[in-house]
């Protein structure tokens, strides 16, 4: 029994068929590759932590593997980040550069 108060049918959502035709193939590939940056600088901050960590469990050095490990991650993050952005730099050139057809 209806009341007549009831929303409307959700409408089915749009269909994309990828990122490249929804932002285009330069913006789809930067986009994949920043966030797999971001993870990578995660990956390596907690990488570092937890093999300091464990370190410090086998040689009793509590805190200072850890610390090591921590800074050795951000570190190897923060150097994975610096090379993406010298490489989107230098797409970002060669696309410049290239003539038009």
């Amino acid at each position: 029994m209806t009341t007549g108060n009831e929303p409307p049918p959700l409408k089915e959502a749009p269909k994309f068929e990828g990122l490249k035709k929804a932002f285009g193939p330069g913006e789809a590939s930067a986009l994949a590759q920043a966030s797999a940056v971001g993870l990578a600088f995660v990956v390596a901050i907690v990488l570092g932590l937890a093999g300091g960590w464990w370190l410090d469990g086998r040689w009793g050095t509590s805190p200072f593997c850890m610390l090591l490990g921590l800074f050795t991650g951000i570190a190897a993050g923060f150097k994975n980040l610096f090379n993406f952005a010298r490489r989107i730099e230098r797409l970002e050139s060669e696309t410049k550069n290239e003539p038009r057809k």
